[in-house]
């Protein structure tokens, strides 16, 4: 269920928090803490990442990455046109929708125990993939907007 989801209760609590205790003496232990979390998360990830079997599940991780990696940001930035949105908003939007699929998939999918093996191997080869298509959106958002 999404209200025990742990980061959706640590940002509320955080939000709750915030507004009666100061933790402006806490904030370099935060930054710190911080700073740990995407390695960790990505070491988690290729520590899961096993590629027996992958063949299997192309047709499910082409489906996920071509959405991902191309439909989402193409349908951002048809929207962003569209509407007239221009600027340092609209290329951090499209360039969002361009990034690869992150680790709070796979929590999610372990969760409701569905396929982990799946969702670890789409994050890993979408962090691959992800380095050349956002090459390819930079460069598209560079000439259109």
């Amino acid at each position: 269920m999404l209200i025990t989801f742990p980061p959706l209760v640590g940002c509320i609590a955080a939000l709750i928090l915030s507004q009666f205790i100061d933790f402006t003496l806490a904030e370099p232990f935060f930054d710190k803490l911080a700073a740990t979390v995407s390695p960790l998360a990505l070491f988690s990830v290729g520590l899961q990442l096993k590629f027996n079997g992958w063949k299997k599940l192309i047709p499910q991780m082409s489906t996920s990455m071509l959405y991902k990696l191309i439909l989402a940001p193409a349908m951002v930035l048809a929207l962003a046109i569209v509407l007239g949105v221009k600027g340092d908003v609209a290329k951090i939007t499209i360039f969002e929708a361009a990034m690869p699929t992150v680790v709070t998939s796979s929590i999610i999918a372990e969760q409701f125990r569905l396929n982990t093996k799946l969702t670890n191997l789409i994050i890993g080869v979408s962090i691959i993939m992800g380095f050349f298509t956002s090459a390819v959106w930079y460069t598209i958002i560079d000439l259109i907007l």
